[in-house]
């Protein structure tokens, strides 16, 4: 018995060296011209070991975002937008979880001075053609508004 216990551990262990190895927190670029409710304080992505990330088709990417409220103002809904940035132009990714207070793990309403953590994931699909893009990453509010924006360099392979 001892040793299954001590086998399920092993592999837990394993399991978890391998997704560590895998996330990296990045030096993300704020977007631009964007008046943001939020300071974002830290942005993971997973996989992303190294900067460009390799956004590998038919697999999903995770993005986990801390960031802390700021200003006045409490945010009621916040959806998920994300746009691939090839040559200046904006090409939306859709994915299924927009609706950010349902999917994400944020507690909405989110009042002024709070730190957050925000889980979000985007599916890459296999029809994306092979290219180097800025994955832009928003979350609106309920006046369609930032709360917050950030992008992030990537390689759909």
């Amino acid at each position: 018995m001892a040793s299954n216990a001590l086998f399920k551990f092993l592999i837990a262990a394993v399991i978890l060296s391998l997704y560590l190895a895998n996330a990296q927190k990045i030096k993300f670029i704020p977007c631009d011209n964007v008046t943001q409710d939020a300071i974002i304080n830290e942005v993971d992505v997973i996989p992303c070991p190294k900067l460009p990330c390799q956004f590998k088709r038919g697999t999903n990417v995770s993005v986990s975002v801390t960031f802390t409220m700021g200003g006045s103002k409490t945010v009621t809904k916040a959806t998920t937008v994300v746009h691939g940035v090839i040559g200046g132009l904006p090409i939306p990714f859709p994915t299924p979880y927009t609706d950010a207070c349902a999917t994400t793990g944020i507690k909405c309403p989110l009042k002024p001075d709070t730190k957050n953590l925000y889980n979000g994931k985007l599916f890459v699909r296999k029809e994306y053609p092979q290219v180097n893009v800025y994955v832009k990453w928003e979350m609106q509010d309920q006046d369609s508004k930032d709360v917050f924006c950030f992008q992030v360099p990537a390689s759909v392979v």
